[in-house]
């Protein structure tokens, strides 16, 4: 079966923001042979974005939460970095659980980049 993560958190943009992460997010679809990873299960791994469909005050949010290989840490990851690249204002908290009890860590998007802790 494989070892799993439990990987889960948000990011904070503005409205217009929304639409290139969800560019971003496309743009890996069929990257599978990149994370060791069939493009079917990176489809599946991709639906675990989700996005605010209604302005509600000032901050926009995307979220993502998904039981995922290693291949999908390393994809998400990757995501996140080109996210915090293209919107160097974002702001946002994952974090990731080893189903097996491994070590847990978080990763902190801002100021246009991924600091893991």
């Amino acid at each position: 079966m494989g070892r799993y993560f439990n990987v889960r958190g948000f990011l904070d943009c503005d409205y217009p923001d929304l639409e290139v992460i969800r560019g971003v997010v496309a743009q890996y679809r069929g990257a599978g042979s990149r994370f060791c990873l069939p493009d079917d299960v990176v489809a599946l791994y991709l639906g675990g974005w989700l996005y605010q469909d209604k302005e509600i005050n000032w901050v926009a949010h995307a979220f993502f939460g998904a039981s995922m290989k290693s291949g999908g840490v390393d994809l998400l990851l990757d995501q996140l970095g080109r996210i915090a690249e293209l919107i160097p204002e974002s702001e946002g908290t994952f974090f990731v659980d080893d189903d097996e009890g491994g070590p847990s860590c978080r990763w902190d998007v801002s100021n246009g980049r991924v600091s893991i802790g």
